[in-house]
């Protein structure tokens, strides 16, 4: 089965004209940026409001999924899909179709097609709920620039949310030192996974050197919830529409007969959208020539709305908070054997970054636009197998 984004592009707009009175129009976009946007353009009194969507998100978290929900390594796929969108980008055709013949072998391999009949019920719900909550955190964007007054309850609310973390993490720090943090055996299980078994000893050593560099600098510290308060409204914001989303959605849920336990499944799928975009974001500044240095790292903004994503079904559903066992640090492991197959391939394909690199340099490339349609179109029917 097929996931119709139409459906939840048309719910979303409804429910927009309907409930906020806001006329948005839906703009499908391709390239790059695969996950929505959204954009307001003021003239004078009046206001437009646009939904940007990119139909390739459906394949992105189709392919992420079941890495982060269910332990399989689909990184490789993840990596050549990114590469194939490199290779365009820079009109090398023949390095796309290179690591569209692999994608094609690896999502066989992976045996995605095969999959029972309830299998693939789930990978379409779990894409299709996602979608909507995309969509949705997209749309209160657009509310609280069309209904500033309301800016100031929501934003007080995210205020107490952080708040409470803060006090949890100052509580936290009060009983366990930082070093004794990261040198915990699952601070140093979580590094290991990370790490390829291909690197000689020396890279392996130098790796993990990184990684715990890497997770010192960016460890949350009270005083950082602190300046994000004070400085950072474009952060509050973006865990407000988190929030808004998720409470919007959660009855509806609900009243369809969602238990516990399924609240619990769907709120770890949409919390699975947080690792693939996070993850893709710099998966794309290692491959794509134009994006590198341009999407810089932090690593505290990232943890801060996870947390706070979290922190959600502990305040709203503690019910469903009780049930939560290791499900997060499953997700873990699966952005874990994602970001092992990355660096491997950074090795691996190390000759074809550096001609997608000359390439970019080089410039003055002209578009064949029928190769490209030809690729897409095969593309599409590779990725058919996904949901």
């Amino acid at each position: 089965m097929k996931t119709d984004y139409r459906i939840p592009l048309q719910v979303v707009v409804n429910s927009l004209r309907h409930y906020q009175h806001i006329e948005a129009e839906v703009e499908e976009t391709d390239g790059l940026d695969f996950f929505p946007d959204n954009s307001v353009e003021t003239c004078g009194d009046a206001s437009s409001y646009t939904l940007h969507f990119n139909p390739k998100v459906q394949t992105l978290l189709a392919l992420y999924n079941p890495a982060l929900g269910k332990g399989m390594d689909t990184g490789e796929a993840i990596v050549r899909y990114s590469l194939f969108h490199a290779a365009l980008e820079v009109d090398d055709y023949g390095l796309a179709r290179t690591h569209l013949n692999a994608l094609r072998s690896e999502l066989v391999r992976l045996g995605l097609s095969t999959r029972s009949e309830d299998e693939r019920e789930e990978a379409h719900a779990q894409v299709l709920i996602q979608l909507y909550f995309l969509l949705f955190h997209e749309s209160f964007h657009l509310v609280l620039h069309h209904c500033p007054d309301n800016r100031p309850v929501a934003f007080d609310t995210t205020r107490q949310l952080l708040l409470d973390i803060k006090t949890e993490w100052e509580d936290g720090l009060s009983l366990v030192t930082e070093e004794e943090l990261l040198s915990h055996p699952k601070t140093r299980r979580h590094i290991g996974n990370m790490i390829p078994s291909e690197l000689s000893e020396a890279e392996h050593r130098m790796m993990e050197e990184n990684l715990r560099e890497m997770m010192a600098e960016n460890k949350i510290r009270p005083d950082y919830i602190d300046r994000v308060l004070l400085c950072d409204k474009t952060q509050v914001e973006e865990i407000t529409c988190d929030r808004q989303a998720w409470l919007n959605l959660l009855p509806i849920f609900q009243s369809d007969g969602a238990t516990a336990q399924d609240i619990l499944q769907i709120h770890l799928w949409m919390f699975a959208v947080f690792n693939a975009m996070d993850f893709n974001k710099f998966l794309l500044s290692q491959f794509v020539p134009s994006l590198h240095g341009k999407k810089e790292y932090d690593g505290m903004r990232m943890v801060l709305r996870h947390k706070a994503f979290k922190a959600l079904l502990r305040q709203y559903n503690p019910e469903v908070y009780k049930l939560l066992k290791s499900e997060y640090l499953d997700l873990s492991y699966g952005l874990e054997a994602i970001y092992r197959s990355a660096v491997t391939a950074l090795h691996r394909h190390a000759d074809d970054l550096s001609r997608l690199y000359a390439k970019y340099q080089e410039g003055g490339s002209h578009p064949d636009f029928m190769q490209i349609a030809r690729l897409e179109q095969e593309l599409s029917e590779v990725v058919s197998v996904l949901p």
